[in-house]
């Protein structure tokens, strides 16, 4: 589960391409389109974005190459399912969430494996230091194993905390991500936290299981990874950006998106106004009047996710759903593992950039957590 253990997680021009004619974008306002917009069939370049995407991290690595890809015309939502929308589903249904159901007796044995050995790895490291960097090693230990004593009760969610001291690697993820128990839709940050006090904020701490089940419910599905960046890039070809060229096109206290401001992982001086979610539709809206196609939350969406998935798929490709079930077979993936898109309020330049249209994560389907979420997408008639 979680990935505590594994996380499997120039301004070149002046002209600002921030619009394009929305009114031939139509809103639908009927009840079956309603706060939906019809995006337009088209083909366009899949993948990196316009070099900026050089970083080491996940979310830039498995997004090349870059290849044309074809999608017909659909719907989709104008924004991030709402704890609000999320609500009327569990009302109706009585769904139960993963985060909020106990852990199934396979996967609480193969998790108590898999801490055991990265105490054990730690351990190690440990003996061949001394002073603070011993100290830091052995206070990931213990972070290790204080979630390890949460398995067996509710599955829970994982959570940023702020690293209380200076980082000791960037490959150890526990010096500021959590296990919480209680961290369910419910209690987006865990204990202390509630979603009736963010209505209009994305429901989060959900998995493709969950989002699946509630698009389902709604008479929707999950978008492909294709009509996601598609309708991302808002008809722009080749832009770093949702929103065109430029970072900040309105001025540089206009912020474009919720994503991390001040010094990751230690301060995040919220210039956006916001210290982790933020209602949707808080920002400027892309070209096809899309919300927060950029920050907020990661979205899921419905492919699995492969790291080789664009040089699997051949180029010209029209409505693609993914890699195949022998390409996927060959991964050995421990569980269903789908991709994540658009980045989140935990975003950064000098981390992941994830909020770039062409970047993409990984979400393992027993791993939830506060800045992962989704919107849903409808077939043309």
């Amino acid at each position: 589960m979680h990935f505590v253990f594994k996380f499997v997680f120039s301004l070149s021009a002046v002209i600002v391409q921030l619009s394009a004619p929305i009114d031939l974008i139509a809103k639908d306002t009927t009840s079956a389109y309603a706060n939906m917009v019809r995006i337009p069939s088209g083909s366009f370049s899949m993948g990196g974005d316009a070099g900026l995407m050089d970083s080491g991290s996940q979310s830039h690595q498995t997004a090349y190459p870059i290849h044309e890809v074809t999608v017909d015309a659909f719907w989709m939502d104008v924004a991030e399912v709402t704890n609000r929308q999320f609500a009327e589903f569990v009302e109706a249904t009585g769904y139960v969430t993963f985060a909020e159901r106990p852990l199934p007796e396979a996967d609480l044995a193969v998790l108590q494996q898999v801490a055991e050995y990265n105490i054990k790895r730690l351990q190690h490291a440990a003996d061949s230091v001394a002073g603070a960097e011993r100290a830091a090693i052995y206070e990931s230990i213990q972070r290790i194993k204080d979630s390890s004593q949460l398995l067996g009760q509710t599955a829970g969610s994982i959570i940023f905390k702020l690293p209380e001291e200076e980082l000791r690697s960037k490959n150890d993820i526990t010096q500021w991500w959590r296990i919480e128990a209680a961290a369910t839709w419910r209690a987006p940050d865990g204990m202390g936290s509630s979603w009736q006090d963010r209505l209009d904020h994305p429901v989060v701490n959900v998995t493709h299981e969950d989002a699946t089940e509630y698009a389902t419910w709604a008479g929707k599905r999950l978008p492909t990874e294709a009509e996601w960046e598609r309708a991302a890039r808002g008809g722009l070809e080749r832009q770093p950006f949702a929103w065109g060229d430029v970072f900040s096109p309105l001025g540089k206290d206009v912020w474009m998106a919720n994503i991390w401001q001040g010094v990751w992982p230690y301060e995040n001086t919220r210039e956006d106004g916001f210290a982790t979610t933020a209602p949707v539709k808080s920002f400027p809206s892309n070209a096809f009047g899309l919300y927060d196609m950029a920050g907020n939350v990661w979205e899921i969406v419905a492919d699995r996710y492969h790291p080789k998935a664009y040089s699997l798929r051949m180029d010209g490709a029209i409505n693609p759903t993914g890699p195949d079930a022998d390409s996927l077979g060959r991964l050995r993936q421990r569980l269903p593992t789908y991709v994540t898109r658009g980045g989140s309020f935990l975003c950064s330049d000098v981390w992941c950039s994830g909020y770039q249209p062409g970047s993409r994560q990984a979400q393992e389907n027993d791993s939830p957590s506060h800045h992962t979420g989704f919107r849903c997408v409808k077939d043309v008639d």
